[in-house]
């Protein structure tokens, strides 16, 4: 369901992919999501992948392969990303990205406290309580 102020985007929605249904409990969902859209798309339309959004979703799922544990990345995600890169061979390398990811990721420079907050929320809930966790990069300075 979209938001009361994205209701006039409604009748652009061709598909909802959930993760919950498609991945692997074991794995964090966020992590699957967008391996899951350039799956889709690989299978049903992959002309719509140029260069450019190749580039956008390759930089989504590597940021998210950064955020787990030892810097994993699933047999899902690998498979996505070799097809991408092996349609796209000008695509710069993975340890390029993840550089400049992990650069951006601890300069918090024009972002708002909120912006920050909300980026990597995640909700915990029981039914009846509801939990938001956040996870705020920043750097220590040695006094």
């Amino acid at each position: 369901l979209l938001d009361s102020e994205d209701k006039s985007l409604e009748s652009a929605v061709v598909k909802v992919i959930n993760p919950d249904e498609q991945c692997d409990r074991s794995l964090e969902l966020q992590a699957c999501s967008s391996s899951l859209v350039v799956k889709e798309i690989l299978q049903k339309a992959p002309e719509l992948i140029t260069q450019q959004l190749a580039y956008l979703l390759r930089g989504s799922i590597l940021f998210k392969c950064m955020s787990l544990e030892a810097d994993r990345i699933t047999e899902q995600q690998e498979k996505v990303l070799s097809i991408l890169e092996d349609k796209f061979p000008d695509l710069p390398p993975r340890e390029e990205i993840i550089s400049v990811l992990q650069e951006t990721q601890c300069n918090p420079q024009g972002v708002s406290i909120e912006e920050v907050l909300l980026k990597d929320l995640k909700e915990i809930s029981d039914g009846e309580i509801k939990v938001g966790i956040s996870t705020v990069y920043i750097t220590l300075e040695v006094r």
